[in-house]
């Protein structure tokens, strides 16, 4: 029995695009981190703050482990481009930067 491949032109998309993915993931990474290295004060907050629930981390931690998911997942998907689970972890990377960016800014 032939195993079935999910998405075979979606997949094959990322594989021709791969390259341009890529510099993009990592370009939005480096710039959001660059971004909240300038603006956020230096203990940000990982969750939005709510009356009952402060939690801090210094600045650097925040922003490095979510640099680190971005970048890491991101050569991951430039090695193996037709895993989109690797994508997909690169964009959450993403989306946590842009979130603690969003949660300490407004």
């Amino acid at each position: 029995m032939a195993k079935r491949e999910w998405f075979p032109r979606q997949r094959d998309a990322l594989q021709r695009h791969r390259n341009l993915i890529t510099y993009l993931l990592v370009v939005l990474g480096l710039l959001g981190a660059l971004v909240g290295w300038g603006l956020l004060p230096d203990m940000v907050t990982i969750r939005p703050p709510t009356a009952a629930n402060h939690h801090y981390v210094p600045k650097g931690q925040g922003l490095l482990l979510d640099l680190a998911m971005t970048e890491i997942f991101a050569a991951l998907f430039w090695r193996w481009p037709r895993e989109w689970v690797y994508l997909a972890g690169s964009l959450i990377g993403l989306l946590f930067t842009f979130a603690l960016l969003y949660n300490n800014l407004v």
